[in-house]
């Protein structure tokens, strides 16, 4: 895991402060996931407070009052308590400490599912759990009615989790836009077969996936569902890439 260090000055001595967090989302831990979004979920919370916020969350630092200090002492720089000491750093430092955090904000990538005993991953996850999810949180991104990420997250969880907390709800959706993206990376055929406009409904979409796997044997339908997603993606996007090599030719 990546780890950004801070060397600060302590008053007169040369101190070293250690200031560890993810710098990507490859290495953010289902506990740091929970922090993010809690502090991501408060009503009003901008974009630059929020890192500010989420830094001193995942370092363990916390702002300390300036007027405490002289004012030529501090000039450019922060005060904070560390393990209950008194700290000085650049206010510099803490701006690049927020820079390398943007990521959280800025980008979409694998994070930790927010839901408890589910692979961030989707491994093991029936398909028709994730294609039942991620119609009802396409729904969500039309209408943010809060229902559908509780019907999502019942069908992720086989119906063990229905009701959401509000860092579970901004984390749901964070953490399935990176899913979605590193699927396509994975399954870029199958990704962009999806991506296409079209009018059929959620349902016919399904059935034109089932066709393309049941080899003409619609009561296979059922094992297809309940096959590893992961499985179902990797044979569709063989499938759709030797069409599209086929057609090629």
């Amino acid at each position: 895991m990546k780890i950004s260090e801070f060397f600060k000055k302590l008053f007169r001595k040369q101190v070293k402060v250690n200031l560890n967090f993810p710098t990507a989302w490859e290495s953010v831990t289902d506990a740091e996931f929970r922090e993010i979004c809690s502090i991501l979920s408060i009503p009003g919370m901008d974009r630059d407070r929020a890192l500010f916020l989420i830094l001193c969350s995942l370092t363990h630092i916390r702002p300390d009052k300036p007027d405490k200090y002289d004012p030529k002492a501090i000039k450019g720089k922060m005060p904070f308590i560390i393990n209950g000491k008194q700290h000085i750093i650049k206010a510099s430092d803490i701006a690049e400490a927020c820079r390398q955090l943007s990521f959280i904000t800025d980008t979409v990538g694998p994070a930790p599912c927010p839901l408890k005993d589910v692979d961030r991953m989707l491994y093991n996850v029936p398909f028709q759990a994730f294609y039942e999810a991620d119609s009802y949180i396409q729904r969500y991104a039309q209408d943010p009615n809060g229902t559908y990420l509780k019907t999502a997250a019942k069908a992720i969880t086989d119906g063990r989790i229905r009701k959401l907390l509000p860092w579970q709800r901004i984390g749901l959706v964070m953490w399935w836009n990176g899913l979605k993206a590193t699927l396509m990376t994975m399954y870029p055929y199958v990704l962009k077969q999806s991506d296409s406009v079209t009018t059929k409904t959620q349902a016919q979409l399904l059935q034109d996936l089932l066709s393309c796997l049941n080899q003409d044997k619609p009561q296979d339908n059922e094992k297809i569902l309940k096959t590893d997603t992961h499985s179902v993606l990797h044979t569709l996007n063989k499938i759709y890439y030797d069409a599209e090599r086929r057609v090629s030719k």
